[in-house]
């Protein structure tokens, strides 16, 4: 069958062939944020890479910013409808029409500014992650890219 494991659960029968999806922790939040805050924009964090993962920061330093992708580390409950910015005064609207990390697969997108690119070290400001959580990658925006 080409390697490919045949996925025999009746619930999955579309997805046949298909390899799980694995994400592997490239870096660290550092911020010092451990609960909720108001406003991300100012907060400066640090996102500390893996040595194996230093090279691919070369050159990262051109850009204003890049898009984080990181985990929501710590267990919330999944909600399908939220109050946008967690203020019960706003209507409800879907998770997806929101940046709430009561999600489905706890994942959250930022762009943030790029402060600095030292050795391991990127420092960027106005990403709301709270202290160690996990990065899975990072991207400069397609706007910036001018290559």
């Amino acid at each position: 069958m080409n390697g490919q494991t045949l996925n025999t659960n009746p619930a999955n029968r579309s997805l046949q062939g298909v390899v799980a999806l694995k994400l592997k922790r490239i870096a660290t939040v550092t911020n010092g944020i451990v609960g909720d805050i108001d406003d991300w924009s100012k907060v400066r964090s640090k996102l500390v890479f893996k040595d194996q993962y230093l090279e691919g920061l070369y050159k990262l330093g051109r850009f204003d910013h890049i898009l984080v992708i990181f985990g929501f580390h710590r267990k919330r409950k999944v909600l399908m409808r939220v109050h946008p910015m967690h203020d019960s005064t706003r209507p409800l609207v879907g998770v997806f029409a929101t940046r709430s990390p009561r999600r489905p697969n706890r994942m959250g997108l930022t762009r943030a500014r790029l402060i600095s690119v030292r050795g391991n070290v990127v420092t960027v400001e106005g990403l709301d992650a709270y202290d160690g959580s996990p990065v899975y990658d990072i991207k400069p925006p397609v706007d910036e890219i001018d290559y």
